[in-house]
């Protein structure tokens, strides 16, 4: 009996959150696994912001393949919601994020805002992807 208690319990919990169809609850989800992007969201305001001359389909491709080059992680995308999250940049812990967001300024022209909890993540992310996208 105590055995299926175990199994039950949180089978019953897992049920009960995700069956409730309310955004509460994933942005609830989304922080409890650690997937959520608000903290690099408000700490846009501390970033670095560069606007560059491509389009927003350019600038998120060449940042895409700016990080391949660099070995980096692309821990979350989204296209539509125009942002990046990576992870990897050396002598940093793996799990040190370093959101990417994307704002097109004209159909020419995008800007490119960078955040991190980590100053160190910061500048090294700067000098990767706004030095790659300078080249």
């Amino acid at each position: 009996m105590i055995k299926k208690t175990v199994i039950l319990i949180p089978a019953l919990f897992l049920t009960v959150i995700l069956s409730g169809g309310c955004a509460h609850y994933s942005t609830d989800l989304n922080a409890f696994f650690g997937t959520g992007i608000e903290d690099l969201e408000k700490a846009r305001a501390e970033g670095k912001e560069k606007v560059f001359p491509y389009s927003y389909d350019t600038a998120f491709e060449r940042v895409t393949e700016i990080m391949k080059k660099n070995k980096l992680t692309v821990y979350q995308s989204n296209k539509k919601e125009k942002y990046i999250v990576a992870l990897g940049f050396q002598k940093q812990i793996d799990t040190t994020r370093v959101g990417i967001f994307f704002e097109p300024v004209s159909d020419k022209e995008t800007r490119i805002t960078l955040s991190s909890l980590s100053s160190l993540a910061l500048s090294k992310a700067e000098a990767i992807i706004f030095g790659g996208l300078g080249k």
